[in-house]
């Protein structure tokens, strides 16, 4: 079981593609290597007396949020600080615009995005030098419960090996081991296909050999959004991966997934160069809640591959729409991260009902760059792993990756396929189902840590 973290404050941003190497960032998953505290400014000496602030989270990360904001600026502006408000829950349903649009006014933000399901709330941001008016003006304002400074993370995927694929369909080595090959789906005999929704949380999914049916880019619904980017595609690759090795269809050619055919719902919450904050994801997630409440029997599968160390075990705003989307009755998986730590201190990895993976190799040994402790749930293959590539230049092109955001995905795929057999299970009988199925594998965890990997040969 996780050990179930105090909900509170401090909330920073999050992790996981190629080695979660961040020691408070929100990354994805191999080889990004960033810290927030290695940046020096003028702005990251600032100093905030935050002794007073009782409704402040996370204000220990005040000097990375500074050198944050210094990177943003320019000759003609100042910094932008981004933050995210907790309003009070007591404020009835139909004086809820009036009293967000008061504290907008009153503060003076730039609106970003407004939260009611996960949250009563919204993302901001305000002008650097600001910052410290604002708090102690929030910590006196009637309408406001909590503040949270926002941190963005930059994601660097590296140590990807491109190959040419075959002409016929493979069986990546990860497939297989979790007993793919012998669900009900088959992966690999040409047929399979799993009637559930698949959502992936990421930098796009590229339209190749996956039942892709929706693209929808959160940074175009950012009401303070100005950065430039493809819309819905996936430059950085990392979500073409992720949802390759879920759902992959079973065909002729390129790969198959853990669940072959699951319906991809493509929510682009990470940029073209990989920066997000918490911000976006918890747009995404409040958006779903809200389709969950219009479609109560409809089963869902989140997969978030991406995270952040916050020093805390503390629930922070991602952590908390992440719980209240498994409440409303999404199962939600996300990658424990690479940074070789316990991950009760990473959101969203610590979020107790959340299905949280670590990684293990070919030789089933526990991967030495995957967190660790009783916050995960489940291991499963995530060193070199095969998967789609975004190319378009080289069509036929696989990449071998390495990290737990490749991990998860074999789980979140798991998670699909029960559920194509039990549509009306809860996130908790999922979580359970899976679980009790794993298969006791995985040698060199650290104490404490799960050796059970995922397996699906009985779904």
């Amino acid at each position: 079981m996780k050990m179930k973290p105090r909900l509170a404050s401090f909330l920073t941003p999050l992790f996981s593609v190629v080695i979660l190497a961040s020691t408070t960032l929100l990354t994805g998953c191999t080889d990004s290597a960033f810290t927030a505290g290695d940046e020096t400014s003028e702005a990251s000496e600032t100093i905030i007396d935050t002794s007073r602030l009782t409704k402040l989270r996370n204000g220990h990360r005040l000097s990375d949020v500074f050198a944050s904001a210094g990177k943003k600026k320019d000759d003609q502006s100042s910094g932008v600080v981004s933050v995210v408000i907790g309003m009070d829950e007591t404020i009835l349903e139909a004086d809820r615009l009036v009293s967000r649009h008061r504290l907008v006014s009153r503060h003076k933000l730039l609106r970003r995005y407004d939260y009611d399901e996960v949250f009563y709330g919204l993302a901001a941001e305000i002008d650097e030098d600001r910052l410290e008016e604002f708090l102690k003006a929030i910590q006196n304002d009637p309408d406001a419960a909590w503040v949270e400074l926002d941190l963005p993370f930059l994601e660097m995927p590296k140590g990807t090996e491109g190959k040419k694929a075959p002409g016929e369909q493979l069986i990546p080595w990860g497939i297989d081991r979790i007993g793919a090959t012998e669900s009900s789906a088959a992966s690999g005999d040409g047929s399979g296909a799993v009637d559930v929704d698949l959502y992936i949380f990421d930098s796009g999914v590229r339209d190749r050999d996956m039942d892709l049916v929706e693209n929808l880019d959160f940074f175009q619904l950012d009401q303070g959004n100005k950065k430039k980017h493809k819309k819905e595609q996936d430059v950085l690759g990392h979500g073409t991966m992720t949802a390759s090795i879920a759902a992959a269809e079973d065909d002729s050619d390129d790969l198959v997934g853990v669940a072959p055919g699951a319906r991809i719902h493509n929510w682009k919450v990470l940029g073209d160069d990989g920066t997000v904050d918490s911000a976006t994801p918890i747009a995404a997630l409040e958006a779903l809640v809200q389709i969950k409440q219009e479609n109560p029997a409809q089963p869902m599968v989140v997969n978030m591959s991406f995270g952040a160390d916050t020093g805390s075990t503390e629930y922070g705003a991602l952590d908390l729409a992440v719980q209240a989307a498994i409440d409303a009755g999404i199962v939600v998986v996300v990658s424990a991260g690479n940074l070789g730590i316990d991950a009760a201190t990473v959101t969203p990895a610590h979020v107790e009902d959340a299905i949280t993976v670590g990684a293990y190799d070919l030789l089933n040994e526990f991967a030495s760059f995957s967190n660790y402790g009783l916050t995960v749930d489940l291991l499963a293959p995530g060193v070199e792993i095969l998967a789609i590539s975004n190319d378009k230049k080289h069509k036929s092109q696989h990449l071998s990756m390495i990290g737990t955001s490749f991990a998860a995905p074999h789980v979140a795929g798991a998670a699909a396929l029960y559920l194509s057999q039990h549509p009306s299970a809860t996130p908790a009988e999922v979580r359970q189902a899976l679980v009790d199925a794993a298969q006791d594998i995985v040698w060199g965890a650290p104490g404490g840590t799960t050796s059970k990997s995922v397996w699906v040969g009985d779904f």
